[in-house]
């Protein structure tokens, strides 16, 4: 149970900051990538299933951060972006990256579209908050750390770490 919470508390904790921070500020802060990487190996203990599933946890991180760190070089990626998902990859086994990716993925077009319809129909000079104003008048920005951070908490339910810390499995 105290497992479980504080699985919630670091991970929902860490995505949900970042998706405001982003949608807010266009802008992840690099503690919330590193508090979500600290806060892998402080819970890690507590659901242990071996060495085996650990090196697979540092395996996809390592994975995911060479793939984005090429997206990221070709401009296709921003860096606080790039650093979330790393650090959220680390808490996933290969068969939970799939569902975190796709569900990104899908979040991340439905994101994408409400931007660009919001940008074509509501010019930026007519709105009175400063956040939104910065959301509206960057044409070439999204603030995809919102759709990580759906992807995330879709997927944190079955994954392996969760599962684990409920006790069930």
């Amino acid at each position: 149970m105290v497992t479980t919470l504080a699985v919630l508390v670091i991970f929902v904790g860490c995505m949900l900051a970042a998706a405001w921070s982003d949608i807010v500020l266009m802008k992840i802060p690099n503690w919330i990538s590193l508090a979500l990487i600290v806060g892998f190996f402080v819970i890690t203990p507590f659901v242990w299933a071996g060495w085996s599933i650990f090196g697979t946890h540092l395996l996809v991180m390592i994975v995911v951060f060479a793939v984005v760190a090429v997206m990221f070089e070709l401009g296709w990626m921003g860096g606080g972006d790039a650093k979330l998902l790393s650090a959220t990859s680390l808490w996933w086994v290969w068969q939970d990256l799939p569902y975190y990716l796709i569900f990104t993925a899908l979040a991340g077009g439905v994101l994408t579209l409400g931007i660009i319809l919001l940008r074509t129909f509501f010019p930026a000079q007519i709105l009175k908050s400063k956040s939104l104003y910065r959301l509206l008048k960057d044409e070439k920005r999204i603030p995809y750390g919102l759709a990580l951070a759906i992807g995330a908490l879709i997927t944190l339910p079955n994954s392996q770490i969760y599962l684990k810390a409920a006790g069930l499995s």
